[in-house]
């Protein structure tokens, strides 16, 4: 399979995400925290504590690209949500989100397109993503539509690798993401290109500062970034403009 141009064309890309992360869901979140040397948990506590704080009272949740629903629930949780939505484009992700939440009622999933959500426009008052905006096609469609479910003023958590600037940790970074990514996808379900496809996704994606000129222009204010590893994790926090 030629890698590049799956990346490059907008429906097989959308293709590949979903039957990759079919075959990733099973031993999704163990994977995570072995693969970050248990950093995960620490910036997801991050975004969600500075989340928490910006919540309006009773807020309508939307968690986009939910996996296993544990950063979806953990808002809910602390926020009290009345109503709080995970949307996924993998079914299978969505079969280990329901036995990971175990019939909590607040909770409701589907399978969705990040890039044609199911959801009505000025819906939502906090919308979550955790991993998933890299690998859309097309990032600021993905961003466009978040504005249209969220309401005036509402806000964005987003957590995800970027590209870093400096070239030399760069090319580090994904040297180390593109040989331990394919070992480790070996190891979990003998097929390196599992996880070795997350280094080129990274190569192909935005820098911090370009990312944070996406949201801009997509009508949001960055209330709080955080930057990790040298500027290869971003941690965002903004808000919708008001009407």
């Amino acid at each position: 399979m030629d890698l590049d141009e799956h990346l490059s064309d907008r429906k097989r890309k959308v293709k590949y995400v979903q039957t990759m992360f079919d075959i990733l869901a099973p031993g999704y979140d163990a994977f995570t925290k072995v693969f970050s040397f248990g950093m995960d948990s620490r910036w997801k506590a991050l975004l969600v504590a500075e989340g928490v704080r910006r919540a309006p009272k009773d807020p309508v949740l939307v968690d986009l690209a939910c996996g296993t629903g544990d950063l979806g629930s953990e808002l809910a949780r602390l926020t009290s949500s009345p109503r709080t939505i995970g949307l996924d484009l993998s079914k299978v992700m969505l079969a280990e989100a329901k036995t990971r939440l175990n019939g909590r009622k607040n909770i409701h999933l589907a399978a969705c397109d990040m890039l044609q959500l199911c959801l009505p426009g000025d819906s939502a008052d906090m919308v979550s993503i955790g991993y998933g905006l890299r690998n859309t096609p097309d990032v600021r469609a993905a961003l466009r539509e978040v504005a249209r479910v969220l309401k005036p003023g509402g806000v964005l958590l987003n957590l995800d690798f970027n590209r870093p600037v400096n070239p030399v940790w760069r090319e580090l970074f994904l040297w180390y993401i593109w040989n331990f990514g394919r070992i480790a996808g070996w190891l979990w379900h003998r097929e390196p290109i599992t996880y070795g496809y997350i280094a080129p996704s990274i190569r192909r994606y935005l820098t911090i500062p370009e990312f944070e000129q996406e949201l801009a222009a997509a009508g949001f204010t960055v209330e709080f970034r955080a930057s990790r590893l040298n500027g290869a994790i971003g941690i965002h926090v903004a808000r919708l403009a008001k009407a």
